[in-house]
């Protein structure tokens, strides 16, 4: 019997923001190549525990600078994030979400008060808690419009421990809302759909959506919007006027960077005010995404009674080869997966490949220094069989 080493993809990554700030460290992520819309979206991870590092999984896209019509769908851990004791941005508030935030049974998904408690996030630090936030920005007469900035903290099911071990998180991305599970237990994801869907722990609906709530509207509830997203940039119509099937398309994105600013007017940012140590890293093993196969036109609000097909982008970096589909077709690592080389938009700013390293059948992307030049060897890269790079 031939025994199969396991190994894993480890992201370690060089994180740069738009401004650099005093200390901060470089970081590098991974993109997918192909576009991808409504459906559920799967990820096996180890997060960083370093202060300062933000460990991701993600959808991304934008079309023209920053921030006019720029998308993202996000799950984050952010251990070195700290409350300062006030809201330093009303438009980009920050929320702490205790208790059960999601109802199978409303009809809009917002759950009681009695269950759930939103608040803004003033003090503390965020340690194992997730993050789930939509930023979509769109443009009205012209002018950049934030509508669906604000960061949702839950506590981890698992604690501290997300940081030593793998869990499985999912996200669901659907005509109704977005949909995040916390850290369930480790899952080798398969290019079947679950068969048993994962419940939510947290809902973000259309404004209007949340509007029409008695007990969440945002005339109520002035202080934070935790359940807003505004659902427009991401339920594109076709040219008779009816939804389109695919929703926004966006690219599944994965990377650990260092979020800090140690400068005294941006604490509360992303990862806090300390730097994460060089050599912090983070790890993927699965990543999958099963497109939503119910009709648009008779989609429900809960996200588990819909039908999702096979998946239509699935990589397993556990074994020495790697396995990497794109709708079922075998396909290479480098096909199916770009990672940055120089300077990255913003707000990632510079993200280097020097960051990424391989060993064999393992992807690490490791916080280091930025580098001023763009790397001109692959000689980090060596040794893996699925990883080439060019």
């Amino acid at each position: 019997m031939k025994i199969m080493q396991k190994s894993l993809v480890t992201i370690a990554i060089l994180a740069i923001t738009s401004t650099t700030y005093a200390g901060q460290e470089a970081g590098v992520g991974v993109e997918s190549t192909v576009a991808t819309g409504y459906g559920l979206y799967a990820v096996t991870m180890r997060a960083s525990s370093a202060p300062g590092t933000i460990s991701s999984f993600y959808l991304y896209e934008q079309n023209g600078t920053f921030p006019s019509r720029w998308r993202e769908i996000d799950l984050e851990l952010t251990p070195g994030f700290t409350g300062i004791g006030t809201v330093a941005d009303p438009n980009h508030p920050h929320t702490l979400a205790q208790g059960s935030c999601y109802s199978s049974t409303a009809s809009d998904n917002l759950p009681d008060k009695a269950n759930c408690s939103l608040q803004p996030f003033l003090t503390g630090s965020a340690g194992s808690a997730l993050s789930f936030n939509t930023y979509n920005y769109r443009s009205i007469d012209g002018a950049p419009y934030a509508h669906s900035n604000d960061q949702v903290f839950m506590s981890s099911n698992s604690g501290n421990n997300v940081f030593s071990n793998y869990y499985t998180y999912y996200f669901y991305y659907t005509p109704k809302g977005i949909y995040w599970t916390k850290d369930l237990p480790a899952q080798n994801l398969t290019v079947a759909a679950p068969t048993q869907l994962p419940q939510p722990s947290f809902v973000k609906k259309d404004f209007n959506t949340v509007a029409n709530n008695a007990m969440w509207n945002p005339a109520q509830n002035s202080d934070y919007q935790g359940f807003v997203y505004d659902s427009l940039p991401l339920t594109p119509k076709k040219s008779d006027g009816s939804l389109a099937e695919s929703g926004a398309l966006m690219k599944i994105s994965m990377n650990l960077w260092d979020g800090s600013n140690t400068d005294a007017a941006h604490k509360q940012d992303w990862g806090g005010e300390k730097s994460p140590a060089v050599g912090s890293s983070s790890s993927y093993e699965y990543v999958a995404y099963y497109p939503l196969t119910t009709p648009v036109n008779e989609v429900v609000d809960d996200p588990t009674k819909l039908t999702y097909g096979a998946a239509s982008v699935y990589s397993d970096f556990t074994t020495t080869d790697g396995k990497f589909l794109v709708n079922q077709k075998e396909t290479t690592f480098n096909a199916l997966w770009q990672v940055s080389n120089g300077s990255y938009l913003w707000p990632l700013g510079q993200l280097d490949e020097r960051n990424l390293y391989c060993g064999k059948g393992e992807l690490t992307m490791k916080i280091s220094d930025p580098y001023s030049a763009p790397r001109n060897n692959y000689d980090a890269l060596k040794n893996c069989d699925w990883l080439n790079l060019n």
